[in-house]
């Protein structure tokens, strides 16, 4: 896996109006943050390569080489170091060179354990009631983010550092809402961490909350004491308002909307449709599906097959919602592969009445 510090940048009049090059040109991409092979070595630099560098530049982006192509490229272009800037040497900060460390360990992680395949080891993961290597493999990637973005995403990396190490109810809601949210086609660092470090304070109100109303199953709440849980989200917002921590607007989103759902029957605002930013409804489905099956809602424990199951032919749970958005609710109903699993129950089923007979 390629890092930033891996190339040097090189402005457009340094290729000086040659076609041919004996070194490969790279491109960044400053929306996904990552580098793209541009044009391979002794390849002509074509009239559609160099339009699309026009609109390159405009958007943001950089022409890069990798270092270990800089004597090829000095030598080609009959320049010296010092006229590249970004060649100019410069000592590491201790966080870019424990991040660089982090992207090495996650490289030897998966050259041992071979390829991470969410929906599978979710599956396994609800089989065996164990969400360990999920939560791993969301630690380690966490940690390979970029150190010079945001706060936002910096807040998210030491997050993972010093809590996304060990299976429970809240580490289990923050990486599978990180791993959903790339099912969904979200690969921007900045929305990533959005979706971790919402993950992570979206229940903070609670603290606010009478401990009894916290601890009793949301459907046993009698109406007064479910309008005092369902000001959570409010309070919670509240405090990281108050609290001036430096956050995105986006992440604080997260923290009030999670519980909103499209069709409007959601809270504190009722609000529907577009209205719900897609981060929302990641972390507010995911947080849904493990509050119903550890029994948070109605009282009693729940195996997220069966409520997969029920979600994907939108069969009656008392209290089990579905209405998350269309794109959302296509990425939870295939995280397990529920034909296979209602196979499995009927013929459990069948055996369990032969054992009685």
């Amino acid at each position: 896996m390629k890092t930033e510090y891996d190339f040097f940048i090189i402005e457009r009049e340094h290729l000086k109006g040659k076609k041919n090059f004996p070194f490969q040109l790279y491109i960044f991409n400053p929306l996904h943050k990552k580098f793209s092979m541009f044009l391979n070595g002794n390849r002509p630099l074509t009239k559609e390569h160099l339009d699309f560098l026009d609109y390159l530049f405009d958007k943001g982006g950089r022409l890069a080489i990798l270092k270990n192509q800089r004597k090829t490229f000095l030598v080609a272009q009959e320049m010296n170091a010092s006229e590249i800037p970004s060649l100019k040497e410069r000592e590491l900060h201790p966080l870019e060179k424990e991040r660089l460390m982090n992207i090495r360990l996650k490289e030897m992680h998966d050259e041992k354990s071979g390829a991470f395949h969410f929906q599978s080891q979710f599956e396994l993961a609800c089989q065996t009631d164990n969400f360990e290597v999920i939560i791993e493999n969301a630690r380690l990637e966490i940690l390979t983010f970029s150190v010079t973005i945001s706060p936002t995403v910096s807040l998210a990396i030491h997050l993972a550092k010093t809590h996304l190490d060990k299976d429970n109810f809240t580490n289990r809601i923050v990486a599978v809402s990180y791993l959903l949210a790339k099912n969904c086609n979200i690969v921007d660092q900045d929305a990533l961490s959005d979706i971790i470090c919402g993950a992570y304070l979206g229940h903070l109100g609670l603290t606010q909350t009478p401990l009894a109303i916290a601890r009793t199953p949301y459907l046993s709440l009698p109406e007064k004491e479910r309008t005092l849980f369902q000001k959570h989200t409010i309070l919670g917002h509240h405090l990281i308002k108050k609290s001036q921590i430096n956050i995105s607007e986006r992440c604080k989103k997260i923290i009030l909307d999670h519980h909103e759902r499209m069709s409007g029957n959601g809270y504190p605002s009722m609000k529907y449709g577009e209205q719900i930013e897609l981060l929302s409804q990641i972390v507010g489905a995911v947080s849904h599906l493990f509050e119903y099956s550890s029994g948070k809602i109605t009282g009693g424990k729940q195996s997220m097959k069966a409520i997969l199951i029920a979600m994907k032919s939108k069969s009656y749970m008392q209290g089990l919602e579905f209405d998350f958005g269309e794109k959302v609710f296509q990425s939870i109903i295939t995280l397990i592969n529920t034909d296979k699993i209602e196979n499995k129950e009927s013929i459990d089923t069948s055996l369990d009445k032969n054992k009685a007979a």
